[in-house]
């Protein structure tokens, strides 16, 4: 007795089903993701001269401890008063400040007080880390 096999046909692979898929993940993931706006901070370098002047304020010194800790000179100070305080230090004619970054800092707040430094109008900002 002969048994006939017939042969099947293998269907050929649908890829538009995959494709929709995969704009399916496309998609999501471009509106799942955080659009963010990155602007460009101008900073300048050290500058190697040797003179110093004698009659020139010598800069503020903002500390940044991290967690949102900060203090100007010394004295502790929170990122919604360094504008003011800022522009106190403008009136006694320090157009300088220069930022110390700690270890537990973050760059947003480093970013977050040249922005207020910025606000307040200084000339320039000195930026050192650890």
């Amino acid at each position: 007795m002969r048994i006939s096999h017939s042969k099947t046909r293998r269907r050929p692979i649908g890829l538009t089903s995959l494709i929709d898929v995969i704009f399916l993940l496309l998609l999501f993931f471009m509106l799942a993701s955080t659009f963010s706006h990155y602007q460009a901070l101008p900073l300048s370098g050290g500058g190697g001269t040797a003179t110093t002047a004698t009659n020139a304020p010598r800069p503020a010194l903002l500390r940044i401890h991290g967690e949102g800790r900060m203090d100007l000179n010394g004295r502790p100070v929170t990122l919604e008063d360094l504008a003011s305080r800022l522009a106190e230090l403008k009136e006694n004619d320090i157009a300088k400040v220069a930022i110390l970054s700690g270890e537990k800092a973050n760059v947003q707040d480093v970013v977050s007080a040249m922005d207020a430094v910025e606000a307040a109008e200084l000339s320039s900002i000195l930026v050192a880390g650890r």
